[in-house]
């Protein structure tokens, strides 16, 4: 099918994640109707989406997901399209305006985090991928990495100033000032041209019976090294940062500045949200530790 742009219009309807979440039931019933579709178990894990395992009336096996309308995840639909049925599930149904789309069943589903090959083999696996979608062209629809960063940034720094107190006592405000400096000037520099998956993180990555495949993109058109953060970060130990970074094949200062500039933003997430800033602040202190190895 063609797949496209997910209605922007619907981003206005929920000004946060929590007014989606009290009709996000309602959406998932509503498009099992529509789509005749049978329920199945829930699928867990995801921060931004409903997703269910769900029969279609003819029998066959397939997933339905509802996403949280957010500009990142626009052109979803549409980087699906775009790499299955290689390096993603094929999309069989879509509904742009209730951000629904009716997915391939991945089997056995196993997630690159929890692979039992080490964590080296893993990293070149992410790396793999990584390297074939950021040489293929993105199709219209797309946005630019520069105008979702732009939005990041301005947003970051609007919340700066409450959160000063708290990032002084954790010690880490002049490192979040640094990222947040170098994402603006990475964000003025970006002039970039492939695919970005833009959540590249090892939950996102899942086997097949005979390859590996991307699911969950929140795609933009921009530079590689955006997308070497999460892979790094998330597969091992911060001590392991260097040689995991090697293993992508990207590892030059523009995928480290990334790195430094995107652990600044998780910090700065995290306070928003209420959360403990303890162990993003730690990822910062590596990613800055690595940019001066």
């Amino acid at each position: 099918m063609e797949c496209v742009a997910f209605e922007p219009s619907a981003i206005e309807l929920y000004p946060t994640k929590s007014a989606w979440d009290a009709t996000a039931a309602d959406l998932v019933h509503t498009m099992l109707d529509r789509w005749h579709l049978a329920p199945g178990a829930a699928l867990v894990g995801g921060e931004a989406a409903s997703v269910v395992e769900v029969t279609t009336r003819e029998g066959d096996d397939a997933v339905l997901k509802l996403g949280f309308p957010h500009v990142e995840a626009v052109g979803e639909a549409i980087a699906l399209e775009a790499w299955a049925p290689e390096l993603a599930p094929r999309v069989l149904r879509q509904d742009p305006w209730t951000w629904a789309m009716l997915l391939e069943r991945v089997r056995p589903g196993v997630e690159l985090r929890h692979s039992q090959l080490p964590v080296l083999d893993r990293v070149a696996i992410g790396s793999a991928l990584l390297e074939r979608i950021a040489a293929m062209t993105p199709p219209p629809g797309v946005p630019a990495l520069g105008e979702i960063t732009g939005e990041y940034l301005r947003n970051a720094l609007v919340r700066l100033p409450a959160q000063a107190a708290t990032l002084t006592a954790l010690g880490a405000l002049e490192g979040v000032e640094r990222g947040l400096a170098l994402l603006e000037a990475l964000t003025a520099g970006e002039t970039g041209r492939g695919f970005v998956h833009g959540d590249l993180n090892p939950h996102n990555i899942l086997r097949t019976d005979d390859r590996w495949v991307l699911i969950d993109p929140k795609p933009m058109v921009g530079s590689a090294e955006f997308d070497v953060w999460p892979l790094v970060t998330q597969l091992g130990d911060l001590g392991g940062l260097t040689s995991r970074l090697h293993a992508t094949r990207l590892a030059n200062d523009r995928a480290v500045e990334w790195g430094i500039a995107r652990s600044a933003l998780d910090v700065t997430w995290a306070l928003m949200d209420g959360l403990s800033a303890r162990e993003p602040v730690r990822v910062l202190r590596a990613w800055l530790q690595l940019s001066e190895s």
